[in-house]
Parts: C-alpha cells; structure tokens; sequence
C-alpha cells in the first residue's frame, strides 16, 4: 500500500461523521445486521444479529444488464461486470472464500466466447440498517468481549436476490435476432414489465435458447439447467416472496471506529484499485489457471499405455512434474493469501507480493516455462494419437529408442539399423521398416501422406501377407535426414537371396539408402492443341501395340481419310460417343483416360475439346474456360502437352488464343511443366531444325520468353501415316506407329521428372474469373432469398423464413434446355428446373442454340419454409440486400478493371432470368397475395442500384489485389446458403466427370513398349 495514502486515512478516521464504510457484494448469505466480518480475508466471523433502526425501499429496484463473452478473458475476469470489485475478487482468485450464489458461475465448465452471453438480474426488495455513531455503537450493539479477528460490522444490508443466465447462441441462429431478444428482455426487466410471452415469434426465440446455465439463490434455483422462459415467468413470484430474498450488499464500518479499546486499533485498508502490485496476482492466477486447464484435459486424454517404454517412461515424468507443480501452486496461493491479509492489515507492504511471485522456487509456473510444459505434453498425446492412427491401419508402431536395450550408450541411426535387420530377417512373413521422425512428419508432410497411402494401399492389395512397422527415431540424438524404406523381398526367397554367412534375408534397400521420394498417386496430364492434330491419336499409342489392334479393339476416336480423297470418317468404335461431333473436334468435351498401372498410381490423360484455327471466335474462348474448370477439380498437373503442327504460320492464332489463356492460369508456377508435341512430321524429318528455331522465333514474337523449348521438352510424332488408310501402306503405318509409341514412352518418362503443379494454392486473374464465375449463381441465388425473406418480414410473418436447398445434377442444363415448372409456396409462387428427359441418351443440352440467350444450371434448387431464422448472421435483410449487391459489383468492378470477364458481367444475365420468371409468374399464375409483385419490383430496382454502385466503384478508383479479391469470396463461401450451392455444383462436376471418364485397367493394355514402363513402377 502507499505509505502516504495510509497514513493520511489513518490521521482523519475520527473526523467523519458518517465512519469509513466499505461495501462487499455478499458471497456468504448469512450474516446480517451486527455480525463481525473480518475484511482482510473477506469471511464473516460470526452471525450476530439486532434488530434494525430503519429500513426503506430502494428507489431501484430493478437492474438487468446483457454483455457478451469474451474467449480471451478468464471466467473470474467477468466478476467486475456483475458488480466484484478489486478486493473481493482478489480474495475469490486466491480461494480465500468460497463462492456462493452468482459468483459460482466461475465454475462453468464450458467455453465462454462470442456467442455467449450473460443475462444478470438484481431485485433489491429493502434496505435495512442501524443508526451507529463513533466509539458509541456500544450502545446498540454491544462489544465484542474476546479478542476477535474481526475488522468491521456490518452496519447495512441491501436484501433482494438475484440470477446471472450463461446464455449459449445456438450455431444455427442469428446472433443479431438473439442479441435483441436479450435486451428487449433487459429493458422490460428494468422497467419490471414482463411481456415476452405476448409475441409469439419472441416467445419461439426465447425456447429456442436451451443451451443455458443459471446461478443465483438456493430459495430460487434448485438446478441449473432450468429455461429462460420458466425464470422469467417466476420473477414475480420471487419478487413477491420474502423467503427468496437474501443479502446482495453489506456496508460496513470498521471495529475502531466504532468502538473505543486498544483491541480495536488494529487498522485495516485496502490498497488502491491502481496498486501495481495486488493488480499483478489476478493476472498471474487468471494465467496459471488457464495453464492448468490445459495441462488437465491433456493428461485425460492421454492412454494409459503408450505402446513404448521410452514413451511410457516419458508420460510417467511428466505426471510426476505435473504433481510437483500443484504442490507448487497450492503452496504459492497459501503464501499469497496469508501475504495479501497482511498487507491489508498493515503488517506489510504491498511490495512484498512480488517477491512471492519472483520466488525460485515457483520458477516452474512461470510462463515460459508452463508453456514449454504445456507444448511437452500436447507433444506426447499428438505421438499418442498418431500411435492410434498406425495401430488402426494396421502398422506396428516402434519407438527407436526401444530398440536397442542399453539405453546407459546412447544409440547412433546405423546401430538401431544393425539391430533391426537383424531381428527382422528372422520374420517369416514379408515386412517393410519404414524410418522417419516427428521432424521429417511435419516438415515433409506431402511425401509421408504419400508414403502412408502407398504401404497401407500395398498391404490391402498385395495377395501375400506383409508386415508394415513404423521406426520413430524422433528421439534418437542423431538426426535422420530423410525417410528411409527397408523392405524383405516381396516374393519367395531363394538361396541365392540369402547372406551365407549370416543366413539372412537380403535387403533390398541399404540401411542409408533414402526412401525414394514418392511418386503422386495420380500423374495427371493436360492434352491441348487445334482441331485434328491427333490428342486422342496419341493416347491409342499407349493403349495398343499396332494399329491393327486399335482397329481391332475399342480405341479412343481419331480421324482418317480414305485413300486420296481425304473424306474423314472415325475410326471403329463399338458404342457411339454422344460428346463427339466428327464435323468439328473428335473430342467436344473434355474426358479422361485413366491408366491404371502398379501400387495404387495411375496416369491421367485429360483429352480437351480440339481449338478450331479458323474460326476464331466466342466459341474457342468459352472452350478454353471449359477447359481451365475442369482441371480445377484436380488437386494437380504433372503436365501440359501442347500438340502442335509444324506449320509455324498457323501458330500464332492457337497461341494467343490458347496458350496465353492458360498461362494467365498457371504463371508463374507452370511454366517447367510445359511440352510441346509436334504432329504429322513426316514431312519434316528433315527440317526439324528449321522448325525447332523457328518456333523459338514465334514464342519470342508474342513475348512468351519464358516457356522453354529444348529437346528434352519437344517431341515428335508421325500421325500422317493414318490420313490414307489402305492395304498397300500398312508397313508404312505399322512402322509409323512403333516410332510414335517409342517417343510417347520418352514422352512420359520426362513427365515423370516435372514437379507437379498443385492447382490448389494458385493465385492468378484468369483463376479468380472461373471461380467469381462459378460463384455468380450462388451469389444471386442468396441474394434472391434475402429478398423473399425482406419482404416476407414486411408483411410480418417473421416466425416463418425461408431457406435454400441445393442439389447436384449429373448432366448439362441451362435456363433454355431444363423443364421449368411453377410452384406454390406460402404467399409466394417460384420457379424450380429440373432436366428434361428425352427418350433417347442425346444429351439435351445440345439443343441450346448458341445464339440464344440462357443461364447454365450446375445445381438445382428448392426452397421451404422453416421456423428458424435464415439467411446471414451478421446483418437483417434490408441492409443485408443492398450490402449484397455492393459485395458483387465490387468483383465486377474487379473484373473490368483486369478485363477478364469474358461475358462483361457474370450476374447480370442471372439477374435478367429473374426478373423474366418473375413476369411469367405474374402473368400465368394465380395469384392470392402481392408477395410476387413485391419481389418483382425490387428487382427491377436492382439495374438503378447496381449503376449507382458502378459510379461509387469507379469514383472511389477501387484497386483490389489478388488477395483482397479472395478475402471477399471467401466472405460469400462462408455464407452457408452460398456455401451448400458452391458444395452442389462441385459435386456436379464430380459426377459429369466421372461420365466423361475412360477407366483402362493394366490387363486391357496391349502395348509392350507402355508395359514396360508399368512395370518399373513395381
């Protein structure tokens, strides 16, 4: 305490009339008028009572308040919002009392953050107190005969009771709805008028909060887990009952003021609120707490067998150091209880808190060091559950420190490594040793995700049975630098396999032999290029060993003419592909040819719709955009082949409208991934030099300086051999064909070498179009429903919201094509689309016309009426409209700026289907309410809104980067109504994808060359 504060308290304590009161929110009930409190430890010494001199009513009666939660705070922290001051809620933190009443609410065992909120309620019934003067109050009550550890009386009591709600927001509820609920209540509360149950939707809101915990008064509540409604319904009745009400305030005057006798000069204050020094045991007790939450729900967590005796040794340490450290801290707050009553007896000063604190011998609950703790034993149950993991995929788990037995010399990788070959060989059955560490885990997390998959897809698959053991040297001293495979032969042993001086089996991989790093499960590979330069021929290369055999079997599409007449027909395919259209590309959509091959890995060839080099218009940017959405679904590309014809006039067109596209894509990361495939070079065997610098020449011309065009990278096929098909040529196609096999082995042995490209974490403009694309019916979808539910609380039906459904569809639909059908819902009438069924397969979507006007439906969906509030949390529904809207031209604004939108504004065609529906709506069905004219006009606001936004955007010269762009999708996907929709239309392309894509099993490849190339991925 400041000496100069206290000493002058101490001059003027008998110059006031009115005495040195201090006022205690009650903790324990039952003390009453004349009882002794001893104020340094905040505990009531006996339960002395007198009749009071007077008693009035309070002028408020009534206090409600409603604050919300906070994560960051610590439970005791909220006790100064319910009226705790420092004193008291320092002697609540060091256990110096026991809490009662509310102030049990610090015991609430579940998080507290910012859906949560307090509802406290405090009715003051009376006041009572006793008329007491100085040094005479003998008179009325009389003196204590024995010593006492009494500091003060209680001279004044405020009666009444009061309840404090832990409210819990329910996830799928919109917190602003709540949040005015609550502070109608409060504001109701203080005005002691209850009238919830007057309003039925107030009424469903209020039932709808079950998650909530209540503290107050035993008279009042007999459990915890009582509604709001039942408390607000028996208010009156408590408020009525003078057997609920219990003390909420004592005031106090202390003992020497009060009454003469050396016994009584004992002083005793409080330092002030800004003492640094008292102020600091809340922060160190609220931060040790905490910590030892935390360290308490870990240690349940953790098994009780670790599968490991260097690990259950380690978790028996750390339960002894947790031990040490309760012992440490209960001693710790004994010693800063008996301090802070000192301190508030005088006997010390407050100084002498921090040297409790700054003692050695608590070094142990210092932060850092708690932390460090904290991040040993989180540690210890992430291994734990690792264990669980392994144990499950059926992988024995072995810690390396187990291995070897003398654990007094420690351990180096090639001991351990000796050690377990040597036990290992003796295994009859097949196994593989894989090496690796926590290190290597987190730093490597990709290649030991592969790895995992890899061992648990061999042992599932493989028909002999293999033993799979993981070698944790995260403990060993020696760092292991990089993930090593020991396998036993995978097939009978021979006596040639065996050491013969050690009669072991032979290991295939060293001891300090790394793991190869794993190849992808999937090699993906885009094939791009013009009309007929022979994508899908290519692909017929690996699948046969001749062209007799692609002939004879079912090969991939590709175009032939007919001796010199050059007439193009197909070659045979049994089923007809309705996505193929021999007039234009022989692919029209882009489909997979899936490659099966050996341990789970198989080679993806994504044939795409073939860039027509003549007509260039809409058509080949709508399929380059196809294209790039559906290599978005993958997580990467080994590859991009460019197929090009060696005539170089003819490329600068494929380029600039095919090329620069996909690198606006893929840049900067893409480039190493590029290959160019030239096509029908026979007659350019000779000249391929020429061709080759040539090309050089034009990629420099359009400024692409960057794509690197070597030897490695370019490669050569002879597809000219198939133009005239007929007995006489068929060494000459034979011949042409084994040479353009060789080259696509080459081709895909260099693939193997490309890093891949993760798709995933690519930021680029043409990304953003396709992604602000596929988001424009979702967007406007939302936006709709914030409409109907605007107008729908317009004409108060507030207990009803509607919500959306979205659901996935497996083929091509659009506003033009899909059968549209009209339905009632509530006072409102929607269009809903569903595909038409045809009687043939013909894929519907073919019919549309290209120069007419429609709207791609990747999703359909429903709505329905529900008695929850929908729509978005943070805002209601007019401003969330108009805040809407302004999101998207936002993005729009985005687009011009960057010039990449294709169509010049992805919502506006949307927003024109809308308000066509709309007039369909008006005009064809029978209407029983406005609601449908209501929604029709405010969409025909939205073109003068979306104007003035346009001006606004352009006025206040808005200049997003790419990061800022994605902040506000990602805004919009966290919309769940959005976010259903974006899960729907990504499943639809899942599902068209899986129609468009060609499984060939190993078994079905017929071509030797492409054989064995599978096989050396055993």
């Amino acid at each position: 305490m400041n000496e100069i504060w206290r000493s002058s308290s101490t001059l003027n304590l008998y110059k006031t009339q009115d005495g040195y009161p201090i006022e205690r929110k009650v903790i324990d009930a039952s003390g009453r008028l004349g009882s002794l409190y001893d104020a340094s430890t905040d505990n009531l010494i006996d339960s002395h009572s007198v009749q009071a001199f007077e008693s009035k009513v309070p002028r408020t009666r009534s206090i409600c308040r409603v604050f919300s939660g906070d994560s960051s705070r610590d439970l005791t922290s909220f006790l100064k919002d319910v009226d705790f001051d420092d004193a008291i809620r320092q002697s609540i933190c060091l256990q110096m009392v026991t809490p009662r009443g509310i102030s049990r609410f610090i015991e609430y065992n579940y998080s507290v953050n910012e859906n949560t909120r307090f509802l406290h309620y405090s009715y003051r019934a009376r006041k009572e107190w006793l008329e007491v003067t100085a040094h005479k109050t003998d008179r009325i009550v009389a003196a204590p005969l024995t010593s006492t550890q009494a500091t003060h009386m209680i001279t004044k009591i405020v009666w009444g009771f009061e309840i404090l709600c832990i409210i819990q927001i329910p996830k799928n509820h919109s917190v602003d709805l709540i949040d005015q609920l609550l502070y109608k209540i409060c504001d109701q509360l203080n005005h002691n008028r209850i009238t919830i149950t007057n309003k039925s939707n107030n009424l469903y809101l209020t039932n709808q909060l079950q998650n909530i915990t209540v503290y107050g008064p035993e008279t009042c509540i007999d459990q915890s887990n009582i509604s709001l409604l039942t408390i607000l319904n028996r208010i009156k009745n408590w408020q009525k009952d003078s057997n609920n009400h219990q003390p909420l305030v004592y005031t106090m005057q202390p003992l020497r003021w009060l009454y003469n006798g050396s016994q009584f000069h004992v002083p005793c204050s409080f330092p002030k609120p800004d003492n640094s020094h008292t102020a600091q045991i809340e922060i160190v007790i609220h931060r040790i707490n905490r910590q030892m939450k935390n360290l308490k729900e870990i240690f349940e967590n953790l098994p009780i067998n670790m599968s490991s005796t260097t690990l259950d040794q380690r978790s028996k340490t750390f339960q002894q150091k947790r031990r040490f450290m309760l012992d440490s801290y209960d001693h710790l707050q004994e010693r800063l209880r008996l301090a802070l009553a000192d301190i508030r007896r005088h006997r010390f000063e407050s100084v002498a808190l921090d040297d409790i604190l700054g003692d050695q011998r608590y070094e142990c609950l210092c932060d850092s060091e708690m932390k460090k703790f904290l991040s040993q034993v989180q540690q210890l149950l992430n291994k734990s559950i690792s264990i669980e993991k392994l144990k499950n995929d059926e992988i024995e788990y072995r810690n390396a420190l187990d291995i070897n037995p003398n654990q007094e010399i420690s351990s180096t990788i090639v001991d351990i490594d000796v050690i377990l070959k040597r036990t290992y060989s003796r295994e009859k059955e097949n196994f593989i040793l894989w090496y690796s560490s926590d290190r290597l885990k987190r730093e490597e997390e990709n290649r030991y995700q592969q790895i995992y998959q890899e061992l648990t897809w061999e042992r599932q698959h493989l028909e002999q049975q293999i033993k799979i053991v993981y070698i944790d040297f995260t403990d060993v001293t020696e760092r292991l630098e990089d993930f090593i495979f020991v396998r036993s032969p995978l097939v009978e042993v021979s006596t040639n396999d065996r050491d013969p001086t050690t009669d072991t089996v032979r290991i295939l991989s060293p001891s300090k032999e790394p793991f190869p790093k794993p190849k992808p499960t999937e090699i993906n590979v885009l094939l791009m290029g013009e009309t007929d330069v022979g994508k899908s021929t290519f692909i017929n290369y690996l699948k046969f060993k001749s062209f007799q055999h692609a002939e004879q079997g079912e090969p991939v599409s590709f175009c032939n003419t007919v001796c010199n007449h050059f007439d193009k027909f197909a070659a045979k395919i049994d089923t007809v592909d309705l996505n193929e259209n021999f007039d234009q590309s022989v692919t029209q959509q882009c489909k997979s040819h899936v490659f099966v091959l050996n341990h789970g890995l198989s080679l993806r060839f994504i044939d795409t719709p073939g860039i027509d080099d003549i007509q260039r218009n809409n058509q080949d940017v709508n399929t380059i955009d196809k294209i790039l959405n559906y290599i978005n679904n993958f997580s990467h590309l080994n590859a991009i082949c460019l197929f090009l014809k060696p005539n170089i006039s003819e490329l600068n067109a494929f380029f600039r409208f095919c090329v620069k596209p996909l690198l606006t894509y893929l840049i900067p990361n893409g480039n190493d991934n590029i290959i160019f495939c030239f096509t029908y070079t026979r007659s350019t065997f000779s000249t391929r030099d020429h061709t080759d610098r040539s090309f050089r020449k034009m990629l420099d011309d359009e400024q692409l300086y960057n794509i690197s065009v070597k030897k490695e990278n370019t490669f050569y096929f002879d597809n000219e051999s198939f133009l005239n098909v007929d007995e006489y040529r068929q060494q000459e196609c034979i011949n042409s064909w084994d040479a353009s096999v060789a080259e696509s082995v080459r081709l895909l042995t260099y693939i193997e070498q490309c890093k891949p490209l993760n798709l995933e974490t690519l930021l680029s403009l043409h990304r953003v179009a396709l992604d602000i694309s596929m988001l424009a019916r979702p967007l406007m979808e939302t936006m709709r429903l914030i409409i109907y539910n605007w107008k729908l609380s317009e004409a108060n039906l507030l207990i009803n919201h509607m919500i959306l459904n979205s659901y996935p569809i497996d083929n091509d639909m659009c506003t033009n094509c899909a059968e549209i059908t009209f339905v009632e819902l509530g006072p409102l009438w929607l269009t809903q689309y569903q595909p038409t069924l045809l009687n043939s397969n013909e894929n519907q979507h073919r019919r549309c016309l290209t120069n007419k006007k429609h709207v791609l439906i990747e999703s359909t969906v429903t709505y329905e009426f529900v008695p929850l509030p929908a729509g978005l949390e943070k805002e209601r529904w007019q401003s969330s409209f108009y805040n809407f809207i302004f999101k998207c031209d936002r993005l729009l604004h985005f687009l011009r700026q960057q010039e990449l939108s294709n169509h010049d504004d992805p919502f506006q065609p949307i927003l024109e289907r809308y308000l066509e529906e709309e007039q369909q709506i008006l005009q064809m069905c029978n209407l029983k309410s406005d609601m449908n004219r209501r929604v029709h006009e405010v969409l025909e606001s939205i073109t003068q809104i979306r104007q003035e936004n346009s001006k606004k955007l352009y006025q206040l010269n808005e200049s997003l980067s790419l990061n800022q762009v994605y902040q506000i999708i990602n805004e919009f996907i966290t919309i769940p109504t959005v976010r259903k929709q974006i899960d729907s239309i990504k499943t639809s392309r899942r599902l068209k994808m899986a129609k468009q894509e060609c499984i060939i099993p190993k078994d079905s490849i017929n071509n030797i060359i492409f054989t064995s190339f599978i096989d050396s991925h055993r």
